[in-house]
Parts: C-alpha cells; sequence; structure tokens
C-alpha cells in the first residue's frame, strides 16, 4: 500500500463520526505501526449543516454519492451508513472501479455478501467487514485469520446488545419489556423502531455472516428459525433466576452430518455458563472447534467506540497485509438444515392462571409431562397483578408434547393461558421440587 491513503467516508452519524475522530487523533499511531499516512479526503452526508459535535472541514462534505465515487484520489471507501439501498449500489460501484471497501452493514452482508465478496475479487480489491458483527469484538478476524487450521463445529452467541440490555434490566429490576424498552431507546441503545434488534433480526444478520465464514457458505437469511425477545415478561426472568438460569437470546448455529441448524432464540443458560453471565450491551461469541476446543470472545457489540474500532482495524489490515488477506469462500449455497425429527430436550414452559385454579393446573401439567415420558424438574410461581405466573423446567420431551400438555391443561382453566416456551441449554437433574403448597404462593416485592 502507497504511503499516503485517502479515505472516503461513507456516513458520518454515530459510526462514522467515530471512525473520523479516531483517524484523526490516532493518525500518528498509524502512521507509526502502518507506514501509511491515511486522511480522510470525502465524507458523505444527508445535510451539510448539521450539528455534529466535533469539528470537521466543511469542504470535505458531499451530498451526492456520484461526486464520491466520482474522487478518483481515494483509495479506500468507508461505508457506515447502513441498510440495504443504497448502499449496495455504492459498494458495487467502489469494487467494479477497483477500489477496496470496508463496511459495517450486516444486514447487506448477510443478504448480499456472497455476490459482493465475488466482485471485490474478480477486481482485485478487498471487502472487509469486521465492524458487521459484535462490534469491537475480533470474531470475523479470528474466523477468518486466526482458526483456518481448525474445523468449526458449533457456535453460540449474544449477538445483540439491545436486547441484552432489556432482559438484563429486567432481570435486575423486576420492570417490564415495554418499561426498559423505552429506557433503552432514551439511552440510545434501541432505535425508534425497535423492530430488527428485539425480534432477532439483527441477531440473524449477524448469525448468518458467522456461519458463511465458519463454514465457506451461503446460507439463506430467511431459513433460520427465529424468535424475539418481546413476550418475556420480568415474571418469567425472575422464575428462570429462582430455577438457576439467566435468559440470553441466542445466535447458534451447529454442523452435524455435513448439515448445519441455525437458530436465534431466548434461551435458559445455567448460571454457570459463560455467556449467562455477560450483561448490558455487551455482546460474547462462543467458538467451539476440533483443535482449539471452546474460545469465547467478549466486549461491547455496538457504539461508536467499539464499532470505529473494528472499521479501523479493517483499514490496518488492509494497509499492513494487503494482498494476504485471506478471502473468504462463500460460494457454496447452504441453506439451513431441515428440523430434524422430533427429539426429547429440556425445556422452560411458562403459564399464567388465576390464583384459584393454580394447583389444579399444576397437576394437569405434571399428569401430562409424565404421561408423555418426561419429567417435572422444577415447579416455581409469582403472584402478580395479571395473575399467578407458574413456570416449569421439563425434561424428557419433545416441543411437540410440551404444545400438546399446553392444550390439554387450557381444557382446565376459564380464561385462555398466557404461554411462553423457551430451549433449556445443557441436562437438568431430575426430580421434582415445588417451591410452595398450593395454600400459599411466594411474592416478590420487585414483580408484585
Amino acid at each position: 500500500m502507497k504511503k499516503q491513503v485517502k479515505v472516503g467516508l461513507l456516513g458520518l452519524g454515530t459510526v462514522g463520526g467515530g471512525v473520523y475522530k479516531t483517524l484523526l487523533k490516532n493518525r500518528v499511531t498509524i502512521l507509526e505501526r502502518t507506514g501509511c499516512a491515511v486522511e480522510v479526503v470525502n465524507v458523505l452526508v444527508r445535510d451539510r449543516e448539521k450539528e455534529r459535535g466535533f469539528v470537521i472541514d466543511d469542504k470535505v462534505l458531499c451530498l451526492e454519492p456520484q461526486e464520491l465515487l466520482g474522487d478518483e484520489q481515494i483509495d479506500i471507501y468507508i461505508e457506515v451508513i447502513g441498510g440495504i439501498h443504497p448502499a449496495k449500489e455504492i459498494i458495487e460501484a467502489a469494487l467494479t472501479s477497483k477500489r477496496h471497501v470496508i463496511t459495517a452493514n450486516k444486514e447487506l452482508m448477510a443478504k448480499h455478501g456472497a455476490q459482493l465478496l465475488r466482485l471485490a475479487e474478480q477486481n482485485g480489491v478487498h471487502l472487509l467487514f469486521e465492524a458487521s458483527v459484535a462490534g469491537g469484538i475480533p470474531v470475523i478476524h479470528m474466523l477468518q485469520g486466526y482458526l483456518t487450521a481448525n474445523r468449526v463445529h458449533e457456535i453460540s452467541g449474544i449477538l445483540n446488545g439491545t436486547s441484552n440490555y432489556i432482559l438484563t434490566e429486567m432481570t435486575k429490576t423486576g420492570r417490564s419489556f415495554p418499561e426498559v424498552l423505552a429506557e433503552a431507546q432514551a439511552l440510545g441503545y434501541a432505535e425508534a423502531d425497535p423492530t430488527s434488534d428485539v425480534e432477532g433480526y439483527d441477531a440473524a444478520y449477524k448469525l448468518a455472516i458467522l456461519t458463511n465464514l465458519a463454514y465457506d457458505a451461503c446460507v439463506e437469511v430467511e431459513a433460520i428459525d427465529r424468535q424475539g425477545i418481546s413476550a418475556i415478561s420480568g415474571h418469567d426472568l425472575l422464575l428462570a433466576e429462582r430455577m438457576g438460569y439467566a435468559v440470553k437470546l441466542i445466535g447458534h448455529v451447529q454442523e452435524q452430518d455435513g448439515a448445519v441448524q441455525l437458530s436465534v432464540k431466548p434461551r435458559l443458560l445455567p448460571s454457570a455458563h459463560p455467556l449467562a453471565r455477560v450483561g448490558d450491551v455487551f455482546n460474547a461469541v462462543t467458538l467451539r472447534a476440533d483443535v482449539v476446543g471452546d474460545l469465547t470472545l467478549i466486549g461491547r457489540g455496538a457504539g461508536e467506540l467499539p464499532t470505529a474500532s473494528a472499521v479501523i482495524e479493517d483499514l490496518t489490515a488492509l494497509l499492513t497485509q494487503g494482498d494476504t488477506i485471506r478471502r473468504p469462500s462463500w460460494k457454496r449455497p447452504l441453506a439451513a438444515a431441515a428440523k430434524r425429527p422430533e427429539q426429547t430436550g429440556c425445556y422452560f414452559l411458562s403459564l399464567t392462571s388465576c390464583p384459584e385454579q393454580a394447583q389444579e393446573l399444576a397437576l394437569a401439567v405434571q399428569r401430562a409431562v409424565e404421561s408423555a415420558g418426561g419429567l417435572v424438574a422444577d415447579y416455581r410461581t409469582a403472584v402478580a397483578a395479571d395473575g399467578l405466573h407458574h413456570a416449569w423446567l421439563l425434561g424428557g420431551v419433545t416441543e411437540e408434547q410440551v404444545h400438546r400438555t399446553v392444550e390439554y391443561s387450557s381444557q382446565i382453566v376459564a380464561e385462555p393461558l398466557s404461554t411462553l416456551l423457551l430451549n433449556v441449554e445443557g441436562e437438568i437433574k431430575t426430580g421434582v421440587k415445588w417451591e410452595a403448597e398450593a395454600s400459599g404462593y411466594e411474592t416478590n416485592a420487585r414483580y408484585a
């Protein structure tokens, strides 16, 4: 790479501002470590007059993508505007003009990454995307560079900081999902439309990218089994905590017999699990490979500086490694494997009823589970304004059998049941632990 490197920056919002400020602040360090003087010479923005909270020369700002793309002095483009359009068209034009691109765009890479990587290879340039997954955690560099001699068998991770913050605060304070979501929005952790974060779409994009890297594949995002966190109540989290578990939104992929099973779902993790202790807006990824074993990486998954750090690490990789950077091979079409035949597993079942029907409901669930050959390993209750919340830890049953249990139990109570069913990580111990007798239920002040 030449000694003077000119950068074109697409977007000057939270991440773009972080990239610009960091390149200015650390320009001497970058020069000393790479031998290259980096200068941002053109920045695509929507509004020249916007107050940005830092000083930037108005002369480098432009409003039209064509002005940025037509600047022949630019060596590397950094895209941080997000979304599919116009980011896709701009990146395609930049790659076609034989200039490198660095992107933080998870949705674009999940849906069109294979196509864009082929275009980059055809034009002899690189498309780097470390910042598209888990912010400042170098998980993509780990998969693309460090683990080249390993076969990755499994990936599990907390891939969305917003959902993790909401679940953490609900668990700590007992507040409802809407209350904590509103707080997350006020703090800037959640968008005005939080659907992508809380319904698992954001995590699914990131899981698709990690899967493609780990298995040299090209998965369809739509094929990922996805469930969000919006149906989880504070009482569910309380009862899971009393059972010795934490609820986390987990992206998970596992290879079996040449196929992969992919899911983004809330799961109960044992309190000793390394991901169970990851709170707030932090992300974490556990990789399981045949040679190195288990690796867990933890760090801030979003925000101005963590994401900017990932972008700039891609930039320094280009400056120092150039053509030696390993190109991802997302050339093998791979849909998510079909669901395996129903197998027994462990589940957390939550139902809400009026207190008067609690004992009858508890016995109905126990009878239905035992008749299916399963076991009730734990049973807990919590009183709330909308009724009595029940939670069961079930083992040795299939998901279909649990659904049939709910159908059977719904015939016992007068009102429709409010139901939540989550997977439980790991094995559970046999035996039944009853929290309270039918005549008296424990009330927690945080949740009552």
